[in-house]
């Protein structure tokens, strides 16, 4: 079983509060890549409380109601789900509008789970890195390179100045696949680490 974390913005646009009395507070979220996940259960933190959640809470495709007695505003929240996998890779990416990429780079993302998975850090950033690329593609609308994407996207205030480090160390390592790059330094589980971390913050976060 894995688990990954969403936090919830009462501040964002997509949520839907309904406040019907004083005692009860209706909050919808809208998380679009919800619907790629294939969901065993799911638990709520509201500040330094988590709990399960109550009849009323439900995941439906991409929306996540929950009933309180309180109001959100002044918390911290999060949703936290616990999956067994992913049920269709391409709708990790609902904001690509083309289908056919959107397809392809949910069969990247697939690869690049599995080869993380077994540790074959070059394959994976070789992955990630055609990721990065399609996400800054169809986000920027530009046919440029992957370097002249990551500098648009950094800007242009797509990306933060760590999210565009950790692009650029992807496309250096995408290198090594040439034969003269033999005697550069091999990709470390350190930079495999933190671009996954980059990585699924970025699909959450677009």
């Amino acid at each position: 079983m894995k688990s990954t974390i969403f936090d919830l913005d009462t501040t964002d646009p997509t949520c839907v509060h309904k406040n019907p009395s004083d005692s009860i507070h209706l909050y919808e979220f809208t998380i679009p890549t919800l619907p790629a996940f294939a969901i065993e259960y799911f638990t709520l933190q509201f500040g330094a409380l988590s709990c399960f959640p109550g009849k009323k809470d439900s995941i439906q495709n991409d929306k996540l109601t929950v009933c309180l007695e309180y109001d959100l505003n002044d918390f911290d929240s999060k949703l936290v789900i616990h999956y067994h996998g992913i049920r269709d890779y391409k709708l990790l990416f609902p904001f690509v509008a083309d289908p056919s990429l959107q397809e392809r780079l949910g069969n990247f993302y697939r690869e690049a789970e599995i080869t993380f998975e077994n540790a074959s850090w070059l394959s994976f950033m070789l992955m990630c890195g055609a990721i990065f690329e399609g996400i800054l593609f169809a986000k920027l609308g530009q046919n440029k390179s992957f370097k002249d994407l990551i500098s648009t996207a950094s800007q242009q205030g797509l990306i933060d100045t760590r999210t565009e480090s950790i692009m650029t160390i992807v496309r250096c390592y995408r290198n090594l696949v040439h034969a003269n790059k033999h005697t550069e330094s091999y990709v470390s589980r350190i930079d495999a680490m933190d671009t996954r971390i980059t990585l699924d913050r970025l699909i959450k976060a677009v």
